[in-house]
């Protein structure tokens, strides 16, 4: 493990342009993807100290964690190339170590229990003007007299489990009203209202009529139907929607950060993120792997903890010094766990945070 700062091998990024960059990375030499077995597991169900650790502390460390290469079909652009399994290197196997400490001294994040929006809480939004877009982002929407701001009910959420035979969940979930669904969509958008400063005095949205209605969104569970409040806006040429299920009925999520935990080290230079969580299946987990156009030999890793799961990917050293081009990709990755990620998080190993199923890092 390099001391913070140290800089070995090839330049470490030093700007956010840079940061971004490695987020993403096109697989290179024949487009294979090498996915590997952490080389940290031990026998399934016992208790050993975590490499790394601070004062060794005590954590199981599951069987399992090889890797597998996505079908062909799965990964636009490969060949149907199957890249061999291959052990993490030390550099990821200290840095995993080092991370399950941090998110552990921080507090292990939850998983959220119920599927997240992926959609917004505000649907069709669309101005016509830049003074209509500045009065949304001010939140300076009001309801016309006359309009039951606060009526609330019952509703349906639908979600399709097949395409192929039709096959639909229901269930009934509460309604809040349109002035409850708008304020929620409002803060969304931002941690605070805009400002309405060199627009004139007008600075303002009326919504006209609300009418209750019906509207697919996406969440991190797939495609689902569920209540909106569908608001006719003054001024403004289409109705926006909102939904109106009761909280907790879904969560909503910023893009995840990049940024690692306050306090964490560098990483190794040929460390790579796990940029997102694409899909999870019982004990089969696909993730995203960031890197670069010129990384040499790009493999995913994991390390399979009790409390948590830490992806993300290293890569060999590039003895060519040619140009590389700016633009980046995510790779996908498919790792086999020991056992059911059920309420686990997974946790990027460059920083430390956790990665949202559906949610992107940015």
């Amino acid at each position: 493990m390099q001391p913070q700062g140290t800089r070995t091998g090839s330049a470490r990024p030093s700007d956010d342009a840079e940061r971004r960059r490695r987020v993403r990375a096109s697989v290179s030499g024949t487009g294979a993807l090498l996915l590997a077995a952490t080389g940290l597991l031990a026998a399934s169900g016992t208790s050993a100290p975590s490499p790394g650790l601070p004062g060794g502390a005590a954590t199981n460390v599951l069987a399992g964690g090889l890797t597998d290469a996505p079908d062909a079909t799965d990964v636009p652009g490969q060949s149907g190339v199957v890249a061999p399994l291959a052990p993490a290197p030390p550099d990821f196997a200290r840095r995993a170590a080092v991370v399950a400490d941090a998110v552990r001294r921080a507090g292990v994040p939850t998983v959220p229990a119920v599927p997240v929006l992926l959609s917004g809480w505000a649907l069709d939004l669309g101005f016509d003007t830049d003074e209509q877009k500045i009065a949304w982002n001010a939140r300076k929407v009001d309801l016309a007299p006359g309009i039951q701001a606060h009526t609330t009910g019952t509703g349906t959420m639908t979600r399709t489990i097949s395409t192929t035979t039709s096959g639909q969940a229901t269930r009934s979930v509460g309604v809040i009203g349109p002035r409850e669904a708008l304020d929620r969509a409002l803060r969304a958008d931002s941690d605070a209202p805009g400002s309405c400063e060199g627009v004139p005095a007008s600075c303002r949205l009326v919504v006209t009529r609300a009418v209750r209605a019906d509207a697919p969104v996406r969440t991190s569970t797939g495609d689902v139907r569920l209540p909106v409040w569908r608001l006719t806006i003054d001024g403004l040429s289409h109705p926006v929607s909102v939904v109106a299920v009761v909280d907790g009925a879904l969560e909503w999520h910023l893009p995840g950060s990049v940024q690692p935990l306050p306090g964490l080290p560098e990483p190794a230079p040929l460390v790579h993120p796990a940029d997102r969580l694409i899909a999870v299946s019982g004990s089969t987990v696909e993730v995203g792997i960031g890197g670069g156009a010129c990384d040499v030999d790009l493999a995913a890793h994991v390390l399979e903890l009790d409390d948590m799961v830490v992806v993300g990917g290293t890569s060999q050293p590039n003895g060519q010094y040619t140009a590389c081009p700016s633009s980046y990709v995510s790779s996908t990755a498919r790792l086999q766990l020991a056992r059911p990620l059920g309420s686990r998080p997974v946790i990027d190993v460059v920083s430390g945070r956790p990665r949202i199923l559906g949610v992107p890092a940015y």
